[in-house]
């Protein structure tokens, strides 16, 4: 890190410790949207909040391209267990030893708060006469932390068409230890409903018990319902587990249960698709109903109802579809060479949980790329941290990525 982006640590610990004491848990992420769209406000520069509470900020360019944004959720998870976080509490920000102490620090205030940062310095060379080729977007959205990416499906489709903006790269600030994130397995969560028919528990022959009728299900998904197992030689390997089982009429009531619902999470790799993932399991449905007449099961996605701070209301399903950035992409091409050029000699590589990635690339095809020196391991962890130093090294990263890329002289951040 030179000199320049070291003069700059206090200001950016009190700006990100700020967003820290917010608490921003999903759906509740106002506090700190409010303080994003004053500091754009303060620069100067186009911004606004969408309808679902994102907010974004706008450099416009000169329409020649490339359009990049630079992006960030704002809501974090729960505290959990306060006794894990003593002597620290999740929502005091405490700065200790170079490191800046607090819940959503590494996942992924920090990441967001550098973005914001080098996107000020950008602004910064704009106003000593550089030109942008094309539009610079920062983006803060809501609602990531649920799996499900209410905030970026709403900036996708509705915030930036209606302002005439259209990325042609995003950067993700997810945590990568400071590597070239370019992407991750899918992940889709499935409901399979067993049915039978409820009786008196006292007489159980007189129902047919769908916890019975389940278990051969059960079994089929503890052995990936007898297919192989998919590899992606960037990606790693497709997985599948049971992690909730619900029965209904349930404990309370003296009776054999007429519905089994099991939730399944299910991660997978290209080729294959949330759509194959859905056959896989119905063809077991199928095979079971074949051998069983009384046997009768059906499987869908899981579908939520989400309410953002606004007041905006919409289902979506539980779900991060795959993708992946070629590593010969032009633009993590430039991105390695601007790294190394600061002294940062990042691999590249993958994660293995999910990200607001998988609207931007896997949906919309938009090359994605990673960044952020937030630790992989500290995300939802009690006392969770970041190193102050490696921060202030992003925010260096992501100035020398945008000025390798837009062609500005990045000599004018140094000293």
């Amino acid at each position: 890190m030179n000199k320049y982006f070291a003069k700059m640590t206090d200001e950016w610990v009190d700006f990100t410790a700020k967003t820290v004491s917010f608490a921003a848990l999903s759906g509740e992420e106002k506090k700190t949207a409010d303080f994003y769209l004053a500091a754009l406000e303060e620069l100067g520069v186009e911004c606004f909040r969408d309808g679902c509470g994102n907010v974004v900020g706008v450099l416009r360019g000169e329409g020649k391209g490339p359009n990049v944004m630079l992006n960030g959720h704002m809501d974090v998870v729960p505290a959990g267990n306060m006794e894990a976080w003593a002597p620290y509490k999740p929502f005091d920000p405490v700065v200790e030893d170079g490191k800046l102490y607090g819940r959503g620090t590494s996942d992924m205030l920090a990441g967001l708060s550098a973005t914001f940062f080098a996107f000020r310095e950008i602004k910064k060379a704009v106003d000593r006469g550089a030109k942008l080729s094309g539009d610079l977007i920062f983006s803060a959205v809501v609602m990531e932390e649920p799996a499900e990416s209410v905030g970026a499906i709403y900036l996708m489709k509705e915030t930036l068409p209606q302002h005439n903006l259209h990325p042609d790269l995003v950067y993700l600030a997810e945590p990568t230890n400071g590597d070239l994130g370019l992407g991750h397995r899918g992940k889709v969560e499935l409901v399979m409903e067993v049915h039978g028919h409820v009786a008196h528990s006292s007489a159980p022959q007189e129902g047919i018990n769908a916890v019975e009728k389940a278990q051969p299900l059960i079994a089929a998904a503890f052995q990936n319902f007898g297919e192989p197992s998919m590899t992606h030689e960037k990606l790693g390997y497709s997985a599948m587990t049971i992690t909730d089982v619900v029965v209904t009429p349930g404990k309370m009531y003296s009776c054999v249960p007429d519905l089994c619902e099991i939730t399944l999470d299910r991660r997978y790799v290209p080729p294959a698709t949330i759509p194959d993932t859905i056959a896989q399991v119905q063809r077991c449905i199928d095979a079971l109903a074949a051998q069983d007449p009384e046997f009768k099961a059906e499987v869908h996605q899981r579908m939520n109802h989400r309410v953002c701070y606004t007041g905006y209301e919409t289902d979506v399903p539980k779900q991060h579809p795959a993708w992946i950035t070629d590593r010969d992409n032009e633009f993590v091409e430039k991105s390695f060479k601007a790294l190394r050029a600061i002294g940062q000699n990042p691999p590249e590589w993958y994660w293995k949980g999910g990200t607001d990635g998988s609207i931007f690339c896997g949906l919309y095809g938009i090359p994605t790329i990673g960044y952020a020196f937030e630790e992989v391991p500290q995300a939802h962890q009690p006392k969770e941290y970041i190193v102050i130093n490696d921060m202030m090294d992003c925010v260096e990263g992501y100035t020398a990525m945008l000025c390798e890329i837009y062609g500005i002289d990045f000599a004018q951040f140094t000293e």
